[in-house]
Parts: C-alpha cells; structure tokens; sequence
C-alpha cells in the first residue's frame, strides 16, 4: 500500500489513492443534486413573487382609471388574471381592492389600493421536509384619476 523512496536523503511515504474519487463522488453527488434542488425551489419563489407584484400593480392602475368602483373591481380583476397567465404563474389568486375613495367627489384626490395573494405550487420538486407550497402576497396603490368622468 504504501512505498518509501528516498529523497535527497529524507524518506518519503506515498499513498496509493486509487478509489477515491469514487468515494468523493458518492458523497458529494446527493448534496450538489439538493444544492440544485434549492435553487429550483428558491428561483420559483422569486419569479412568483415578481409577477405577483406585477399583478397587483397591473390591477391597482387599472382599477385607478375606471369610472366607477364596479368597473374598477372588473378590470382590476380581469387584468391581474391576464397578467398572471401571461406571465406563466399557474394559479388561483384572491384580488382584494380597497375602491373607498370612489366615493369622493370628482376633482378630489384618492387611490385605490390592490392586494393580489397567491399560492405557489412547489410540490413537483418534491425536497424531503418541503412544504407543498408557498403563499404569496402583494399589495400596491395607484393613485385615482381626479378628473375621470362618470
């Protein structure tokens, strides 16, 4: 196993390392394959989390152009749906709107407030101790056209 040969007058052992790689192989293959799996499960978080946003941003300024708070509710509804599948995000999501400052009367200022929450399937990735999924939520306002007509 293992040899001596002389150099410059010091003795020097050498090993025979055959099979170690293998060894090395079989213990850091399952870690890189979890490593990649992460980064699946993390980089899924994050773009859902992006179009969420987009999405309740894309529906606060629809619903800020509308004439009246039933519109509003409508395109605010129907442009966050559109977003989230343009955008490749398979999901169900509540659009909540707050359309209180429709009330106001016209010329006075007021915003109308979305909030977009919805859940991200991770299941399909399937980590050992991983949830099935992650519930995403996003809140944005835009501020109400003051001279909107009705």
């Amino acid at each position: 196993m293992t040899t001596t040969a002389s150099h410059r007058g010091r003795r020097v052992r050498r090993r025979d390392d055959a099979g170690n790689a293998v060894v090395e192989s079989a213990i850091l293959a399952p870690l890189f394959v979890l490593f990649l799996a992460a980064l699946l499960v993390a980089m899924r978080i994050q773009h859902g989390s992006a179009v969420v946003s987009q999405a309740a941003a894309d529906a606060a300024r629809h619903a800020s152009i509308a004439r009246t708070a039933a519109q509003a509710r409508a395109d605010a509804t129907a442009s966050a749906l559109a977003t989230l599948r343009d955008k490749g995000l398979h999901c169900t999501p509540q659009v909540t709107l707050d359309l209180s400052d429709f009330a106001r009367p016209v010329g006075k200022e007021g915003t109308v407030t979305a909030q977009v929450r919805c859940v991200i399937q991770l299941s399909d990735i399937a980590l050992p101790g991983m949830p099935g999924s992650r519930t995403v939520t996003k809140t944005h306002r835009s501020p109400i056209d003051p001279y909107r007509g009705r």
